[in-house]
């Protein structure tokens, strides 16, 4: 855990993106592929995604491959990149995957298929013991750890920042719509003056970078400058001096969208 002043550049995780590089590094370290195995990163890189395209189940492997591919920017030398994300999305994620079991165990029974379209808090309440709901924790909380023994730089420091993120989601959505989890991860990633947020969320980025250079709609030129007046009364500094990030997806081939301009020297703009 190293303090932002030891790096160029800061880059916030959405909750999904958590997740693609949370359900690769357990997989990888299972298998023992990249990045454990760092005798030739670039050769590695593609024993891994050989062996993924092994999968038969394409929702999965596309999840695995931009896990890699981001796990990969991350570790690009020279960029001196460091992550954070949110509490929220942890708990997000924790949420999402006891669902998840629970949905596997009624499909594993052969439950009626009306039963789908309502599947209530009930049915996971009582398919999910305590066991199994610690075992989900521990894995979300496991996932700091697991960055960090891949080589990702991880900052926790904004993890004190939960209540300032609610009142500033709130100031978010009195400006534009995002939906709440949304705006919180957004209100995470500014007052961590986060550089870079990472999202595979299309709406939430595109919102984002029109806030970021609103150059091209001028009604977010307004909402960018009341922006950095809410932040900078949360965190008492000059508004032309708070950093709005800019959004980026990571996709499954490696591409960066919007793309990064990548100095000649390597490192991140």
């Amino acid at each position: 855990m190293t303090g932002k002043g030891d790096f160029y550049k800061v880059a916030f995780l959405d909750t999904n993106t958590l997740h693609y590089i949370g359900i690769y590094l357990i997989y990888a370290k299972g298998e023992n592929l990249f990045p454990w195995n760092r005798k030739n990163m670039a050769s590695e890189k593609e024993i891994a995604i050989n062996n993924v395209n092994n999968i038969a189940e394409a929702d999965l492997k596309r999840s695995l491959k931009r896990g890699i591919e981001t796990i990969d920017f991350l570790l690009t030398p020279n960029i001196n990149i460091q992550v954070q994300y949110a509490p929220i999305s942890e708990l997000e994620l924790i949420t999402a995957r006891t669902k998840g079991k629970a949905i596997i165990s009624a499909a594993n029974e052969g439950i009626p298929d009306r039963i789908w379209s309502h599947f209530r808090e009930e049915e996971i309440r009582e398919r999910v013991d305590t066991t199994e709901l610690a075992d989900i924790k521990d894995q979300v909380d496991s996932l700091t750890s697991l960055l960090e023994d891949s080589g990702v730089a991880v900052d926790t420091n904004n993890q004190t920042q939960t209540d300032q993120s609610l009142v500033l989601a709130k100031e978010i959505n009195g400006l534009v719509y995002m939906e709440a989890m949304d705006s919180i991860i957004y209100a995470n990633a500014i007052l961590a003056q986060a550089d870079y947020l990472f999202t595979a969320d299309g709406y939430l980025k595109e919102t984002v970078n029109y806030i970021y250079k609103p150059s091209d709609k001028p009604r977010y030129k307004n909402i960018r400058q009341q922006l950095q007046q809410f932040v900078r009364q949360i965190i008492l500094g000059n508004a032309e001096d708070i950093v709005l990030p800019s959004a980026h997806t990571i996709a499954a081939d490696g591409k960066i969208l919007p793309p990064f301009p990548i100095s000649k020297a390597g490192s991140l703009p």
